[in-house]
């Protein structure tokens, strides 16, 4: 792999097909008077997904934040930008996650492919 690769080139080249999945999310649209709206769901490929728990530390409004206890993370392209409160549902499970936390992981210089990375409840 030399120079920039796309996160798809990036899961075709370097990790076996039998470890992506394609994950439904459903992308959150705000708050109304009734709680949190959701755009209809829309499939994300490939994804690599890791179902470890681990604390994630989510920024507040206060120099604090609150720790939360990710059962699952998603490793997916870049587009649709997905932001906390979206819904994410993995093969697995029956019922969507929400997102709790988003990183955009970009390399800037580097042979890495830009993704994001969902941490979900």
């Amino acid at each position: 792999m030399g120079g920039l690769v796309t996160w798809e080139e990036f899961v075709a080249e370097c990790i076996p097909e039998a470890l992506t999945q394609a994950v439904s999310v459903q992308l959150w649209t705000g708050s109304g008077a009734y709680g949190d709206t959701h755009a209809d769901a829309t499939e994300i490929s490939p994804c690599v997904i890791e179902d470890v728990r681990r604390a994630v530390t989510v920024q507040t409004v206060d120099a604090y934040g609150q720790e939360h206890l990710s059962s699952t993370t998603v490793y997916a392209p870049l587009t649709p930008e997905v932001q906390p409160g979206s819904l994410v549902t993995v093969p697995w499970r029956s019922r969507p996650a929400r997102v709790i936390a988003v990183a955009r992981l970009t390399a800037p210089g580097l042979a890495l492919p830009e993704h994001q990375e969902l941490s979900l409840e």
